[in-house]
């Protein structure tokens, strides 16, 4: 008996225990929660309320902290890094940045501190601090090697091309770009692709390789209207537009800035626009037409003074100051020249004021030691008071000469990197324009889920609601009135289904091989079991990781859910074999016993099949359909891998 109640004893401990640990479990679980939430939170105001934004990031920190979430903590660093670029706070993101990577480093982890100092990288670019951006970025570009990261391999390498590119080592910025536009290519990654080829093209154009640069900036423009991403379209417009204007060939120079002006204009890319409007009025400066210039140019310092650009309003300023000159508005000139003056560069003024000064000193220097001479030659009286006379003379015009050439030199020197530093500082803007769009594409994502829930939410609960009262009314209906009642229950049915469909290709969380075949398997077997067909799934043990899009998602469904209605209308089938297999590409066969078809498949299929053709050829896909003891449809799409997702948004 004492055996008996001891062994009840120790059972009750082990429950009481069991449970406090599962309900302390579930207590933590629901903090880590609240981590994401705080992050999810700070998205949702960083456009509307930004201070609303700083706070749930700081709130999603310090929870972090408490519980030790080292994801948690690591999705905060990498959302509020993100957030600060956004608002072009970069001195604070750099120093969070620097947090990122002491964190990672005393939690030991390799993969945190490598997207850590890559972070430290883009703060120091975006800074100026090109060698520091540099150091970092190797350091980051090391570990991704060790890991294996394509992805991250990819992107650093590029990074470093434009950093090289900054730092005039134009034959380090195209190895570093043409390194990454190969991996890219091995990866299918064409954003990453085009943005190395505006950098190649860029460092061609630096080596006056013009011809080499078109190449890559002609294949840059056909994959932004790819894609499509009309920035980088409009960039590659722009670089094209450089490189016929460097070859003296204004007319088609002129005719890429109208172009690039045209894109901007239709696709709403202020700084595109900007850097189109300039580039004309320079362009028809070049070729006299000083009237055209100055329109051009007078739209570009609106559009600049608007977004708030100084390095870009320097250099317009001072062109304009030209144009105003050539059409005799002087006074107009010496507008512009003052505004020009009034934002240059500081250091390169008190640079030259120095050698001024100084040649002033010397000057007053000799002009002393002329004094001291003539009281000498008036107490000599020697003959050789003319001589000594001379002597001063030529030492005096010697420092003025002196001078002339110093201040020459300075003014040359200025220009020529004035000249240099503009293309460091479109190369930046590109790049940010770049980080805008990624964050535009972002936001059109989650716009996607949003509309997805609500069409759910609202839509979906309305259906629910009709189909539950035209249930009510079939039980009470008259016989007149029955069909009407059943035509509209299957009819809000068939909708529902529809919108269902439409939610899940718009959901980016099922963007996967996988879930549209665990959701095609559970819609086909449905119908197949309805109308009493046998059936067999032919799917590979291992899925690929690999992406597909909603249209791709969406279209390949409704050409498997097409094909198997042909085979319960037409083809006098009772089994059907559906096949998955994957390479390159994502193939599906549909295969069914029944009596096949004749040539004319128009009248067995109506429609039907062209719908299905033009379905997959508007994804980049192919469609089949043959005889082979019975009718056998294949289709074939193209796929890419998740990280190749990742990149692009």
């Amino acid at each position: 008996m004492e055996i008996l109640y001891t062994r009840v004893s120790y059972f009750l401990i082990f429950c009481c225990l069991t449970f406090r640990s599962y309900s302390q479990l579930n207590i933590h679980a629901s903090e880590t929660e609240n981590v994401r939430r705080y992050i999810a939170l700070a998205k949702s105001f960083e456009d509307s309320k930004a201070d609303s934004s700083a706070y749930y990031y700081e709130k999603a920190r310090i929870v972090a902290l408490q519980l030790k979430d080292r994801e948690g903590l690591n999705n905060y660093f990498l959302s509020y890094i993100r957030f600060l670029n956004h608002k072009a706070e970069f001195e604070k993101a750099l120093s969070i940045s620097l947090k990122h990577v002491d964190f990672g480093q005393r939690a030991d982890d390799s993969g945190i501190i490598m997207h850590a100092y890559n972070e430290v990288a883009n703060e120091d670019e975006y800074l100026g601090d090109f060698q520091g951006s540099a150091s970092y970025y190797f350091k980051a570009l090391k570990l991704a090697e060790q890991q294996d990261n394509n992805k991250m391999q990819r992107l650093i390498d590029n990074n470093l091309s434009s950093v090289f590119i900054s730092l005039k080592d134009y034959h380090s910025g195209y190895t570093y770009s043409e390194k990454a536009f190969k991996l890219a290519k091995a990866a299918r990654d064409t954003t990453v692709m085009g943005d190395c080829l505006i950098n190649m093209g860029v460092s061609q154009i630096h080596q006056q390789k013009y011809s080499d640069a078109l190449l890559d900036f002609n294949q840059a423009e056909t994959i932004g209207y790819k894609v499509p991403d009309m920035t980088l379209v409009a960039d590659a417009l722009s670089d094209k537009g450089l490189v016929y204007y460097n070859l003296h060939r204004l007319t088609i120079s002129e005719k890429q800035y109208q172009q690039q002006k045209a894109i901007a204009e239709k696709y709403n890319l202020p700084f595109e626009k900007l850097y189109a409007l300039f580039q004309l009025a320079v362009v028809k400066k070049e070729k006299g037409d000083f009237k055209t210039a100055e329109n051009y140019a007078s739209h570009a310092i609106s559009l600049a003074e608007k977004l708030n650009t100084p390095d870009e309003l320097i250099e317009m300023y001072d062109t304009m100051a030209v144009i105003k000159s050539k059409l005799g508005k002087l006074t107009e000139a010496m507008a512009y020249k003052t505004k020009f003056e009034s934002i240059a560069d500081s250091v390169m003024n008190a640079q030259v004021q120095t050698n001024i000064e100084h040649l002033a000193i010397q000057y007053r220097s000799a002009q002393k030691d002329k004094e001291i001479a003539q009281q000498e030659l008036k107490i000599e009286r020697s003959a050789s008071m003319v001589q000594r006379k001379n002597t001063l003379i030529e030492f005096i015009l010697s420092g003025l000469i002196a001078l002339m050439a110093i201040l020459i030199l300075s003014y040359t020197s200025n220009r020529h990197k004035q000249k240099l530093s503009r293309q460091e500082l479109l190369t930046l803007q590109k790049q940010h324009e770049v980080n805008t769009l990624k964050a535009k594409m972002l936001a059109r994502e989650e716009e996607r889920d949003r509309i997805g829930r609500e069409m759910h939410d609202d839509i979906g609960s309305a259906l629910t609601t009709i189909l539950y009262q035209g249930e009510e009314l079939k039980r009470n209906a008259s016989e007149a009135n029955l069909k009407l009642v059943e035509s509209i229950t299957n009819t809000a049915t068939s909708v529902m289904d529809k919108m269902n469909e439409i939610i899940w290709s718009m959901n980016r969380d099922y963007d996967s091989i996988e879930d549209l075949i665990a959701y095609t398997r559970r819609h086909a077997v449905e119908f197949l079991q309805n109308h009493n067909l046998e059936y067999n799934f032919e799917i590979p043990a291992t899925i690929p990781a690999r992406h597909l899009s909603g249209e791709q998602r969406r279209n390949i469904y409704l050409v498997i859910k097409e094909a198997l209605h042909n085979v319960v209308k037409h083809a006098c089938a009772n089994k059907v074999c559906i096949s998955f297999k994957f390479n390159d590409q994502l193939s599906v066969s549909i295969r069914d016993n029944g009596k096949g078809f004749v040539s004319d498949t128009s009248c067995r299929f109506g429609n039907g099949l062209k719908n299905m053709q033009q379905r997959m050829e508007s994804i980049g896909g192919r469609f089949e359909i043959c005889n082979n003891h019975g009718t056998t449809i294949h289709i074939e799409c193209p796929i890419r891998s998740l990280e190749s997702k990742e990149a692009a948004v």
